[in-house]
């Protein structure tokens, strides 16, 4: 039978090869050029590109840190089991591997809830294409900015993330107790 950790990590690391791929394609290419389109082709975009995309990014998201933390909590139970909460503490905060894991999944998830607040001003931007008001000038190059410095900050997050997790899984050692 194959351990319960094996099919968590396994899950866990394929949606996140998909999810970290999908952000950096749409945080780092597509995003950044949507003021550089015409409102005609933003408009087309907007109903029919983007919600499937950002239906994918959100659902390959959600599975990512919902195995993510049905991974910790496993190894975090059965450290817990071993010796308490002492044991916990000193795994999480002792040791390599705890502190990746434990910083990994704060920025992780800090990066997730960054692509919400990029759906957000998308959603917004959207609706400013689509009225024909030429005073929401100013408004869209405010959104965009913040939407192109929200795009940076959610990549830098996820890649500082993507390689804390791969320090802890493939260099630094798992504890044993």
């Amino acid at each position: 039978m194959v351990p319960i950790s094996i099919i968590l990590n396994e899950i866990h690391g394929f949606f996140a090869l998909i999810y970290f791929g999908s952000v950096m394609v749409f945080g780092i290419a597509v995003v950044p050029r949507i003021g550089k389109l015409s409102e005609g082709t933003v408009g087309e975009m907007a109903r029919i590109f983007f919600p499937p995309i950002l239906s994918f990014v959100e659902a390959t998201g959600m599975v990512t840190v919902v195995f993510g933390a049905g991974e910790f909590l496993h190894y975090l139970l059965g450290y817990y089991r071993l010796g308490g909460m002492k044991e916990v503490y000193g795994i999480i905060f002792g040791t390599t591997w705890g502190l990746s894991i434990l910083v990994g999944g704060i920025l992780g998830l800090i990066g997730f809830f960054i692509g919400f607040f990029i759906a957000h001003y998308l959603e917004r931007i959207f609706k400013l294409f689509r009225s024909l008001d030429p005073s929401t000038e100013v408004e869209i190059e405010m959104i965009q900015k913040r939407l192109n410095f929200l795009s940076i900050i959610g990549a830098v997050l996820l890649c500082v993330t993507v390689i804390l997790m791969i320090l802890a899984v493939s260099v630094l050692p798992l504890p044993l107790t």
